[in-house]
């Protein structure tokens, strides 16, 4: 099919979105509107339509300029609901309509916190999954549902050692939080239910900035151990330099989950990972080093650094550490033991459409430029100025694409 008919196809496609006003689910909003001719139905947690409506508006002015919700407003609307809620928290003439024309379901809304309480991670992950899944199935038995997607998470793995295929799930794995193991849960979920509903899964791994201009709104993950070795708060790493560390921008892993949506098989996962790309921890110390001007770091592995996980993590309540807190000390396990993924699926699907993860280098420079100039987010002015130039770019492409729409 060439690409003008297959956008020609898209265009008679509605996607239902979840997590739309998080930081994956924007970005994969914005790959919707530029990248296909989907309309696009955005679940929205509110209290009322109107602030479903509004929450959506301000979403799609960060992203394109101001009256972008105008531009769009044939091309994407807001659904009040709550994935938490029973039938997702929708009026019966609200769902009837949203069922009635919605053809594929990309559900990414999750939380990504890793110190919820089980019960809590379980709730939202797990049991908005299944919400989820039994809107699919009703839509699927109408005959109108052609494909769901769920976005997992690479970390589904646990503290598996070897490098965790896309066909495994269940290998006996032990997890770091209640994130990898709600998530972990949820899959096995999906994975049960894909006899009656055509579902595909994608699991990223880290997800950070952006590849072209490194923006991100989350700077959580790798950005806390970047940020206290910027500020020279620590220069020793309690970690192994050959640490595997796998990240992949947030813009590659939309791209990805599309391509899994319309061109992807069900019951089918794909891995949006870096695989055999990955870098180590030494290679983005020395960039980082670089990045802030400073000596790259000093990493203790072994029993030392063993002994050191602990520490950091008691001296992360006091002092000048405090600042960072419960949260930042959930990321230490990661330090212990680094993660590995098998991409074959992926890359299968994605190296065909010339849709691949950058190397560690090409990455990095632009995510590391954006927190440097940034301050991590913490110079808001600089954040504003940055998120303009990136609108504007983006604004550019969303014209683009409304111009290669087909007509009639």
């Amino acid at each position: 099919m060439t690409q003008r008919a297959h956008r020609a196809a898209q265009a008679e496609c509605s996607v239902l979105l979840t997590g739309v006003t998080g930081f994956l689910g924007r970005e994969i909003l914005c790959q919707l509107l530029t990248e296909s001719n989907a309309h696009v139905s955005c679940l929205v947690r509110a209290r009322t339509a109107a602030e479903a409506r509004n929450r959506l508006i301000a979403a799609l002015d960060a992203l394109f300029g101001r009256e972008a919700a105008r531009m769009l407003q044939a091309r994407v609307s807001a659904v009040r609901g709550d994935v938490t809620l029973p039938r997702l928290g929708m009026t019966p003439r609200r769902r009837e309509h949203v069922l009635r024309r919605t053809t594929h379901v990309i559900h990414s809304a999750a939380s990504v916190r890793f110190d919820l309480p089980l019960a809590d991670a379980r709730r939202i992950n797990g049991g908005g999954t299944v919400a989820m899944l039994d809107f699919a199935q009703e839509a699927f038995r109408r005959g109108r549902l052609q494909r769901m997607v769920y976005v997992s998470t690479a970390f589904v793995s646990g503290r598996h050692r070897e490098p965790f295929a896309e066909d495994q799930l269940d290998v006996g794995q032990r997890f770091r939080n209640t994130y990898e193991q709600s998530k972990f849960e949820a899959e096995l979920v999906v994975h049960a239910r894909q006899q009656t509903v055509p579902t595909t899964v994608v699991r990223p791994s880290i997800v950070i900035g952006d590849s072209r201009w490194g923006a991100t709104t989350t700077f959580n993950v790798i950005y806390w151990p970047l940020r206290v070795y910027a500020d020279g708060l620590l220069r020793l790493a309690p970690a192994d330099p050959s640490l595997p560390v796998d990240v992949v921008p947030v813009d590659y892993v939309a791209r990805g989950t599309i391509a899994a949506l319309f061109d992807g098989q069900a019951g089918t996962t794909y891995a949006l990972a870096a695989g055999e790309r990955a870098s180590d921890a030494r290679v983005i110390g020395a960039l980082a080093a670089r990045a802030f001007g400073v000596a790259p770091p000093r990493f203790v592995s072994g029993v030392l650094g063993g002994v050191m996980v602990p520490l950091v993590s008691s001296a992360l309540r006091v002092g000048p550490w405090r600042r960072f807190g419960n949260a930042a000390r959930q990321y230490l396990p990661y330090f212990r033991d680094g993660s590995r993924f098998d991409t074959r699926n992926a890359t299968g699907l994605l190296g065909p459409q010339g849709i691949e993860p950058p190397s560690t280098s090409q990455l990095l420079e632009p995510v590391l430029e954006y927190a440097r100039s940034t301050d991590f987010g913490r110079d808001r002015t600089a954040v504003a100025a940055r998120q303009r130039d990136v609108s504007r770019q983006r604004r550019l492409a969303l014209t683009r694409s409304l111009e290669a729409q087909p007509v009639g």
